[in-house]
Parts: structure tokens; C-alpha cells; sequence
């Protein structure tokens, strides 16, 4: 038989197996429920019985053969289902509900497997049609994984959905810090400041200390090093080379050091996030350095402008972003550029658009000092979503770039120790 006529994964028995205890068993029906879609089912009649039991149980309706009999023919499906005679059957098809999990995991599997073919069939064939674009079919792709990824889960039960009470009534996790005090894994952080003040210097600094295991606010303080990715959009390799060296080799002297826990990729001609092309690159790159720390920027460079609205077209970036965020475990640390100084003023907020400034936890702003050239203030352009001790500024130092200046004596030590 030729192959394109194969039959897509199925196990009529197993359908029946699922179906039928679950009419006989309210805990089977829970399972049945809980673990599958329709979708799942091969034979049509059995995604219309199915059907019938999800909407009894979402009413909290009980769920056995006269149940489902009465709810198919209120819908009328009842004939298209197989009939009185054929949930008869299905009841009597399985002896035992207590293998139930063995029947629904089978169904699940072969219907992943069945709808997994017949959606990449369809993208595959879209590929002959010569209107459709290679960027449209990865999109199309990247939705495909999407519902796999969907359906490969326990689609009712949502990760991070319950009571409120039962949510309080769990113990607190402890802070999964980065940089002890300041910085937690998954943090989103965007560093904006005027042209020369340092914040590409900074990224790169902290860059480097999370690998060698310095808390960059307190470079005598020793914590668990972090793997990290310092991305540059905007500066050609031979400079971000000489400008990292220095940093590397100091790197180098702690104990521990390891060249593999400190990454880089540079792009000085920007990327396109909303191209998937572009967002795959990021996520290889992010994966094969298995980063935890991620530097960025400058964030103008992340996109090219189109025809679309800045709002609209920013959304999409940062939800891109947040994407990363999900998917790796990673901070993020952006770096942008403030607008240019108009009537004497120069405004220390994200440049392009004001999704930047409700996006991060914690939007940071260097200001250069007006009486100290060698001290930048560390400002706010919005407020911290979390206690965390930032320093009040940075000074420039000696062997490392910045050092972390605290008002009133600000003790290290309660920083790290936080």
C-alpha cells in the first residue's frame, strides 16, 4: 500500500477501553476529562461521546450511561455516536476502570502523534504554493509546536491556577539569586543612560563577574558563579574584543574560573526578534551556552521599524522576550539608549516606546554627576517591583570598570546577605 494512504496512529480498543470507564467510574471520568481533547479520538463517534461526558462533568453533572445517552440527545449527536446500543457497549467493553491511566496515556500518545502529522502534512504542502514565504511557514511551524506542546500537556490542569487560599497556604520559596541581594533568575532588568555614561561597560562587566563568582556590587565577596551570555548588537567583534579582554583576564584570576560559563555572540548589524529566523537564532544560541544570565543591547537594535504602530511593534518584542524568559530560566538584562536632549533637558526613560518602561522589574537609570565626572547616579525610571539592594551609585575604579557606592555607608555585607 502506498504510504501516503497509511492510516494515522489509533487504538480503536484503547479509545473504547477510555470511553468506557469512564462511564462507569466517576474517578475515570475525572482522568478521561483531565488528560484528554477530542482530538485525541480517531473514530468521530467517540469525540462526539467524549464530548457528552466533559459537558456533564463541567456541570458537575453525574457521568454514566444514562447521563450520557440524555446529554447526546439533547444535542442531538445521539445517533452519530453509535446509538443506545453502542454506549451499552462501551460500559460493558472494559471490566475493570482501575487501568484507566494506561488507557488514556495510549489514546493520548497516538493522538498527539496522529495530530501532529496531519497539522506538519499541512504546513509541508503549503510549502509548493509559491505565494506562501519561507518566514510564513516557520511562523506556521512555530504555532504547530505550539498546539503539540499544548497537547503533550495535561491541557486542565494550568500551571499556576488555583485558590487563592490554597496558594498562601504554600511556603514560601527562597529567593533563587543570581546576584545575591540584587539580582533573581528570571528578573527582567533595562538599564537606559545617555551616550558614554557606561552601561554597555556595565553589562559586560557583571557579565564576566556572575562567571567568575564576584557579586559585581561587592568585588571581595565570593557567591556561586552563574553562566552567562553577553549579546552585542551595535559594536564590531575587533572592539567588543579589546574592550572585553581586560574583563576576561580578571575573570581569570579568581579561583574556579572557567572559560565555558562565559559566552558572547555579536551581531553588529542588530537582529529582527519578530522574524522567526531571528528568534530561533537567539534561542540556539541562549541554549547552547545554557545561559542563566543574559546582557542585551542596545535594545533599539532587536528590531527593524516597520509600518506598524511603536506600541505594537515593541509588544511584540517584549513578548518575544518573554518567551526566552519562559523557556530558558534566564535574566534578562537590556541595555537602551535615552532619547536626545530636547529644550536643555535629556530624559532618562526608554527610548522609542512606553512599553520599555512598564515592562521590567526593574528599570534602572544612569545619570553622570554633575560635580563628580567619575560617578554616575543610579535613578529609576520606574518604581522596583521588589525589595532589592541596588546601589544608590557607581564609580569609576580600578581594576574593575564600576564599583557600587551606597548614601550613609550602605553596609555590603546586608547586601549580600539579603
Amino acid at each position: 500500500m502506498n504510504d501516503d494512504y497509511r492510516a494515522l496512529p489509533h487504538d480503536i480498543d484503547a479509545e473504547k477501553a477510555a470511553l468506557g470507564a469512564a462511564l462507569i467510574s466517576p474517578n475515570a471520568a475525572h482522568a478521561v476529562f483531565s488528560h484528554l481533547s477530542m482530538d485525541h479520538f480517531y473514530r468521530p463517534q467517540h469525540r462526539l461521546i467524549f464530548r457528552g461526558v466533559v459537558d456533564l462533568y463541567r456541570r458537575g453533572e453525574a457521568v454514566d450511561v444514562l447521563t450520557v445517552r440524555a446529554e447526546l440527545n439533547r444535542t442531538g449527536t445521539l445517533s452519530q455516536a453509535g446509538g443506545d446500543m453502542y454506549l451499552s457497549d462501551l460500559a460493558a467493553f472494559v471490566p475493570t476502570a482501575a487501568n484507566v491511566g494506561f488507557y488514556v496515556a495510549r489514546v493520548r500518545e497516538l493522538g498527539t502523534k496522529a495530530i501532529t502529522i496531519q497539522e506538519l502534512s499541512r504546513i509541508a504542502g503549503e510549502g509548493y504554493n509559491e505565494s506562501i514565504s519561507s518566514d510564513e511557514m516557520l511562523v506556521a511551524t512555530e504555532d504547530a509546536l505550539t498546539r503539540f506542546r499544548a497537547l503533550a500537556t495535561d491541557e486542565n490542569q494550568i500551571e499556576g491556577f488555583s485558590t487563592l487560599g490554597a496558594f498562601i497556604d504554600e511556603a514560601d520559596t527562597e529567593y533563587d539569586w543570581l546576584i545575591p541581594g540584587v539580582l533573581e533568575r528570571m528578573d527582567r532588568v533595562i538599564v537606559v543612560a545617555s551616550e558614554g555614561a557606561g552601561k554597555t561597560t556595565l553589562a559586560r562587566q557583571i557579565a564576566v563577574q556572575l562567571a567568575a563568582g564576584v557579586h559585581p556590587f561587592s568585588p571581595h565577596t565570593r557567591i556561586p558563579p552563574a553562566r552567562t551570555l553577553y549579546i552585542d548588537l551595535e559594536n564590531p567583534p575587533a572592539l567588543v574584543r579589546r574592550k572585553v579582554r581586560q574583563l576576561v583576564n580578571l575573570g581569570r584570576e579568581h579561583s574556579g574560573w572557567d572559560d565555558d560559563r562565559a559566552w558572547r555572540w555579536t551581531r553588529p548589524g542588530g537582529i529582527d526578534l519578530r522574524k522567526p529566523h531571528d528568534q530561533h537564532l537567539v534561542d540556539r544560541v541562549i541554549e547552547q551556552s545554557r545561559a542563566e544570565f543574559v546582557a542585551m543591547g542596545p535594545l533599539y537594535k532587536t528590531f527593524l521599524e516597520g509600518d506598524a504602530k511603536a506600541e505594537t511593534v515593541n509588544g511584540q518584542v517584549a513578548r518575544i522576550l518573554d518567551g526566552f524568559r519562559a523557556r530558558h530560566g534566564v535574566a534578562l538584562w537590556l541595555e537602551t539608549h535615552a532619547p536626545m536632549e530636547q529644550q536643555g533637558m535629556r530624559s532618562l526613560r526608554p527610548m522609542g516606546s512606553g512599553v520599555w518602561s512598564r515592562w521590567p522589574e526593574f528599570g534602572l537609570a544612569l545619570r553622570k554627576s554633575k560635580d563628580r565626572p567619575s560617578r554616575v547616579h543610579l535613578e529609576r525610571f520606574r518604581g522596583d517591583r521588589d525589595e532589592r539592594a541596588w546601589p544608590h551609585h557607581l564609580e569609576r575604579s580600578s581594576p574593575w570598570p564600576w564599583s557600587a557606592v551606597w548614601d550613609g555607608g550602605f553596609p555590603v555585607e546586608e547586601a549580600t546577605s539579603a
